[in-house]
């Protein structure tokens, strides 16, 4: 708002002997509106050269239905936010409406803004070193970790907590107290906690926001965590496609959730030791990621729980987005269980396409050769001469062979697939997953089956293998139930894909369903997961 004098400038100067504020300046103080509010939201920045500037390509309609005269007492501008995103430089596109002393004189819609030379990075990077805004005529200072990171009156919840690398990684292989403080101080040495995953296989950097209190274990609000990815980043090299491997993507999406499982006091609600295990889930894939310099935002919420016979059943919601643009979400379930309760596991006892039989003589086995990089190393690559379709790198191959393959095997007469791998006790990720309690992780299951499929592919399609990369199917909801695990003291896992959907035009893609087997126990299954191949420039 402003209140207006008879001898401002802008009235003196626009007319002679007609004095009137221009619709331009008009238009200039909504932009002004508009500013204040992206930077009271917290877009800001010290990084030199930034500016303010309107959208390119966003059309603005402009009616104004009055004047501001000498005569006017006050003004009041309003602008309402209609989209707001990263492109990804920060933007946001409002209406905006002006008021002379209470009459409704101009409306401006589609007025646009962005900051062009930051993203959305830098513009939390900046937040992340710790500031606090101290008022009008005052200065940016830093501050404890665990305060807001914003202006503390910029956010509804200031009650919010910040939790960092160093918390983050006494969860997964530290002190549970310097992750939550002394109330899990019986976790450091007298009783068992479920972790997280411990690196290379850890994919959360930081908590960012807490909407829901510690240590209450009800459904409701939701946790913000971010991972920053890198094209040095070992699985990019691992599974020599150009994109993150599905099961990359899954862990940090579920990650969070086993975080949020921890946060809200889960372990503190029983006497015995409880292990953490995923029980299955449904989610949709919208974009591939590539091996570029990003930030990814995870959210996840709690949205039902149950305690039974012992155990404890959690589900979740689940998202994963880059510069606002969704990657990745669904749902998904875990379960807390005592060890007991895990080593009797039953396996699937109904499982779907179970109607077909493959012919165990059909086809030869394939050993699969290993090839670089031989383990979850950072910065570690594979030579330049491997064609862009190719099997994955012995750091994330997940089977050791392919023992059988028809072609117009399954049900539908698309193809059936069979592969296996020996279980090695001393496989890294069982090292890294989980501290105290190794066990396979489910997402490296999903992704043997995901492998199966591009052993499909580059047999249909060797014409392709040097035009082509492997691509995620998007838009297509897939599920996935585990109701058994594997384990170090376990000897061999098999894994069957049987294929539902090909398609030759415009891009080749291939969907499917499967199992996964440890010792003759069906404990796995996957429906409608897919890849497809996408032309490379």
């Amino acid at each position: 708002q402003a209140d207006i004098h008879p001898d401002d400038w802008f009235l003196t100067c626009h007319f002679m002997d007609d004095p009137v504020m221009p619709g331009t300046l008009m238009y200039e103080c909504c932009a002004h509106t508009l500013r204040v509010f992206i930077q009271r939201m917290g877009w800001v920045t010290d990084k030199p050269g930034v500016c303010y500037e309107p959208v390119a390509g966003v059309k603005s309609i402009l009616k104004c239905r009055g004047p501001v005269t000498p005569q006017t007492r006050h003004v009041v501008y309003q602008v309402e936010i209609r989209e707001l995103g990263y492109t990804p430089e920060p933007y946001v596109v409002a209406d905006a409406h002006m008021f002379a002393d209470g009459q409704h004189i101009v409306m401006f819609r589609d007025i646009s803004l962005k900051m062009t030379g930051v993203t959305r990075g830098e513009i939390e990077s900046f937040w992340d070193k710790g500031f606090r805004y101290q008022g009008a005529g005052g200065r940016v200072t830093s501050q404890h970790p665990d305060t807001c990171p914003l202006p503390p009156d910029s956010q509804p919840d200031c009650k919010s907590r910040r939790y960092d690398r160093e918390q983050i990684l006494a969860l997964a292989v530290g002190k549970p107290s310097d992750a939550f403080g002394a109330t899990f101080r019986d976790f450091d040495k007298d009783r068992f906690l479920a972790r997280l995953p411990g690196p290379p296989f850890l994919f959360v950097d930081r908590i960012v926001r807490t909407e829901p209190p510690a240590f209450v274990l009800k459904p409701g609000g939701w946790i913000t965590a971010e991972y920053r990815v890198s094209p040095s980043d070992w699985y990019f090299s691992a599974d020599r496609s150009g994109i993150m491997p599905y099961a990359i993507l899954l862990e940090i999406a579920l990650q969070p959730c086993g975080w949020l499982a921890a946060y809200a006091g889960s372990a503190l609600t029983s006497p015995k030791d409880l292990r953490f295990r995923n029980l299955g889930g449904s989610g949709s894939i919208y974009k591939d990621l590539l091996p570029e310099d990003s930030v990814l935002t995870m959210k996840c919420r709690l949205t039902q729980v149950s305690s039974a016979a012992g155990m404890i059943i959690e589900s979740f919601d689940f998202s994963v987005a880059s510069a606002d643009e969704l990657i990745y979400a669904g749902e998904t379930t875990f379960g807390f269980f005592t060890e007991a309760a895990l080593a009797q596991q039953k396996g699937l006892t109904q499982t779907d396409d179970r109607g077909y039989r493959p012919d165990p003589h059909q086809g030869q086995p394939h050993p699969l050769a290993d090839a670089p990089p031989f383990f979850p190393e950072p910065g570690a690559f594979c030579p330049p001469s491997i064609g862009p379709l190719a099997m994955p790198g012995r750091a994330i191959r997940m089977m050791d062979s392919i023992d059988l393959y028809d072609p117009a095997g399954g049900l539908s007469g698309l193809g059936y697939i069979q592969g296996s791998k020996k279980v090695d006790p001393a496989e890294w990720f069982f090292k890294a997953h989980f501290h105290q309690d190794p066990v396979w992780p489910g997402s490296l299951g999903i992704e043997a089956f995901m492998q199966l499929l591009k052993f499909i592919a580059i047999d249909k399609w060797p014409h392709l293998a040097s035009r082509c990369r492997f691509s995620l199917v998007t838009g297509v909801q897939h599920t996935w139930t585990y109701r058994g695990q594997v384990i170090p003291g376990n000897k061999q896992v098999k894994v069957e894909a049987i294929v539902t959907r090909i398609e030759e035009t415009p891009i080749p893609v291939i969907i499917a369903n499967g199992f996964l087997g440890v010792d003759g126990l069906t404990i796995y299954e996957m429906k409608q997961f897919g890849i497809r191949l996408t032309p490379v420039s």
